[in-house]
């Protein structure tokens, strides 16, 4: 349950999801006599993955944010420049983040409810009274 997936498996877990869907071509009587049906291919999946995430890194150089409703804001955010306060470190006089942009991602209501379903699943009604001073906590389902 506690996988890290990498492309190549979300493309996997894509076309096993789309195992009987089909791609129609065709049916213009000008261009196509008759139609085909393609499958699709882990190739396909690929490339549209990848235009995927190139159009969002596109948008997001630009300045603009992304909203795909129900599933996930990302917008791109302004933070100031902040000093550090480098006293633990000889010979740092002072350290200085420069100001930046940073991504924000806020969660839409189908991964919020995902993560509800998750916390049921491997906590069900647990919920800690209280930690006292020293004691670690664990996640749900760990002893």
């Amino acid at each position: 349950m506690d996988n890290e997936l990498h492309k190549k498996d979300i493309i996997n877990k894509i076309s096993e999801k789309l195992i009987d869907e089909k791609i129609v071509i065709g049916g213009n009587k000008s261009f196509y006599k008759r139609k085909y049906h393609l499958k699709y291919t882990q190739k396909i999946i690929a490339n549209v993955l990848d235009a995927f995430w190139d159009v969002i890194a596109d948008v997001i150089e630009d300045g603009d944010s992304i909203k795909l409703y129900n599933y996930i804001k990302i917008e791109p955010r302004y933070y100031k420049a902040v000093k550090l306060n480098a006293k633990g470190f000889p010979g740092i006089k002072e350290n200085i983040v420069p100001a930046r942009y940073r991504m924000k991602f806020i969660m839409g209501e189908r991964l919020k409810e995902a993560c509800r379903r998750l916390s049921q699943k491997k906590c069900g009604d647990f919920i800690p009274d209280s930690i006292s001073e020293g004691e670690e906590q664990t996640e749900c389902g760990e002893e």
